[in-house]
């Protein structure tokens, strides 16, 4: 009997003990509660590079855009000087501009074809002075108008190329309104200066040499008038051709 009893004490105890244990077991809820806190904690603590890096985009390069406009201002502030010496500019040119134009005229006609004197290859022409006279002869280019003449020009230079005399040089605007026909013989006399009274001479292309280069041209040419009181051959002209040019040997003797 008493050991029964022995028994059943044991057995309670053994029981209170395993009940004991078993309800020892189940705070094991407490575990679960860490989880949220290391997840938690992890997720906040990679919250702020984020905030770091959307930061970085927000660094206002784009508001370098304003400097697009103040490119522009300068621009505009470029123009307006440019603007300005435009019509000084303008006007400046223009007014010597205006003087060709009004004497500039088309050509009406050919270059007039030089018959002699003439000193090429074939043609070896000379003229005399002081005694003799100097008689230009080329071709017509056909009826001229009233205010229409020939303009004949001389440059006379020495010979001898080493020497220090200059050149001389003349013209004469005549034969206005010559009706000579085109291709036929046109004649214009330059009197020796020593035949006074005569007009016109060739004393204003002698140069102090006994031998010179005379170069001469004759140009059709429209005669605008101011001639000059004291000399009626100097007048202001247009040119109606271009020229024609020879030369020839101009000699004392």
């Amino acid at each position: 009997m008493n050991k029964k009893i022995a028994l059943l004490l044991v057995l309670g105890l053994l029981a209170a003990f395993v009940v004991g244990c078993g309800t020892a077991t189940t705070p094991t809820p407490p575990p679960t509660q860490p989880p949220p806190q290391v997840i938690t904690v992890v997720i906040t603590a990679t919250l702020p590079p984020p905030t770091a890096t959307s930061a970085a985009p927000t660094v206002t390069p784009m508001p370098t855009l304003p400097l697009t406009p103040t490119v522009t201002t300068p621009t505009q502030v470029a123009v307006k000087p440019t603007t300005a010496p435009r019509p000084a500019a303008t006007r400046t040119p223009t007014k010597p501009a205006v003087a060709p134009t009004a004497t500039a005229l088309p050509m009406r006609f050919g270059a007039p074809s030089l018959t002699r004197p003439i000193w090429t290859d074939d043609q070896k022409d000379e003229a005399k002075f002081p005694g003799g006279a100097i008689i230009l002869d080329w071709k017509s280019v056909g009826g001229l108008g009233g205010d229409e003449c020939y303009h004949v020009q001389i440059q006379t230079e020495p010979v001898s190329t080493g020497t220090s005399i200059g050149v001389a040089s003349d013209y004469w605007v005549t034969l206005c309104g010559d009706q000579t026909g085109a291709g036929a013989s046109v004649k214009f006399t330059l009197e020796s200066p020593n035949r006074i009274g005569s007009a016109p001479n060739y004393g204003s292309i002698l140069l102090n040499t006994d031998q010179m280069w005379a170069n001469w041209s004759v140009t059709v040419v429209k005669n605008l008038g101011d001639c000059d009181p004291s000399y009626k051959y100097h007048c202001k002209t247009a040119p109606l051709s271009p020229p024609g040019r020879g030369r020839f040997l101009f000699k004392g003797g």
